[in-house]
């Protein structure tokens, strides 16, 4: 089979391999579409658990070519999400509900071969059967369960207000999740007009662009702030802002990826003074299921926000559109490996 590695930190090749088989408890499937992550463009940079040579690849959405021996619940055939996350079940993370925390913590496309080629072997139990999408649309439901978790973490009240910092493809997921979750007006920023373009489309009540009006406009938008402030950016300048243009009682959400070594300079007097709540939000924690709701009942649109279908040897191009976001115009990238 095809497969795109990582053989070691910038360098990535396309190759031939062995299709791998399916042993007790797994299944063998035969690659939809995967979507690109910044997790990726971390991994080819050998950070973030890279342990190389890699076939990365998280974002996974495929048909079952195989079952392993024990596998009666799933059939061959069956088009599925994958949840990434492999967790022993048994450690004091996991057995405090904390999966994603696992003491020995493995992932599809991060410490095991993942999408980006043409079969990926997973547990059975991460392969969550897909009704009425297709495998690009099945693609999202990862990165759509990252967004569950960071939801169920934040706790959303009726009627609240929210500012939103980003309009990427996560941040375009997170925004309309907040629209379902209860939140009555989501304001999204972002540098790229098209981008706000398409916020509008799915539903955000006001756009405003990145620039030196920025603090006025929000502020004339919500003179006592937003209850929610979210981003989705991993710019720290930004998470820097953030308690600024928050309520009395706001809650900050931090979803995006940071730069490890990144710090900021935050209040605590103004967290302790104006009851301030700060959460972070880690990958997602058997929240596949609710993802594939969404998408299954149409509640989260996401075919407005696939860019660029790709094969696997244009993968180096994907990340490309990664590093440099104006790059392509591209928004969502899906390698889709019978391209």
């Amino acid at each position: 089979m095809k497969a795109a590695v990582i053989t070691r930190p910038r360098n990535l090749e396309v190759q031939d391999l062995a299709p791998p088989s399916p042993g007790p408890g797994q299944v063998l499937v035969r690659v939809g579409a995967t979507g690109v992550c910044g997790t990726d463009l971390h991994l080819f940079e050998g950070h973030f658990h890279a342990n190389l040579p890699l076939v990365p690849g998280h974002e996974i959405a495929g048909v079952i070519e195989q079952l392993g021996p024990g596998v009666t619940h799933l059939q061959e055939g069956q088009l599925v999400a994958l949840d990434p996350v492999i967790a022993c079940n048994r450690c004091w993370a996991c057995r405090r509900g904390q999966r994603q925390h696992c003491l020995h913590f493995q992932a599809l496309g991060v410490t095991r071969a993942g999408g980006f080629a043409q079969y990926v072997v997973a547990p059975a139990e991460n392969a969550y059967p897909v009704k009425n999408l297709s495998a690009e649309e099945a693609a999202f439901a990862e990165p759509l369960g990252c967004v569950a978790w960071g939801l169920l973490r934040l706790q959303p009240q009726p009627g609240s207000s929210a500012l939103l910092f980003g309009a990427g493809p996560i941040g375009l997921l997170l925004m309309q999740a907040l629209l379902i979750s209860g939140v009555s007006t989501v304001t999204v920023v972002d540098p790229v007009a098209e981008r706000l373009a398409l916020a509008r489309q799915l539903g955000a009540a006001h756009t405003v662009q990145s620039g030196p009006q920025l603090e006025r406009t929000l502020r004339e938008l919500a003179p006592y702030g937003f209850d929610i402030v979210a981003e989705a950016t991993g710019h720290p300048q930004v998470v820097e802002a953030m308690p600024s243009y928050a309520a009395v009682g706001g809650k900050l959400l931090i979803f995006g990826v940071a730069p490890e070594e990144a710090r900021v300079q935050i209040s605590p007097y103004d967290l302790f003074q104006r009851d301030l709540s700060l959460i972070g939000s880690f990958s997602l924690n058997g929240t596949l299921p609710i993802a594939l709701n969404w998408l299954e009942t149409g509640r989260v649109q996401v075919k407005p926000l696939i860019s660029h279908r790709l094969p696997l040897e244009a993968l180096g191009q994907a990340l490309a559109y990664k590093e440099q976001p104006g790059l392509g115009r591209a928004l969502k990238v899906l390698i889709v490996p019978e391209a």
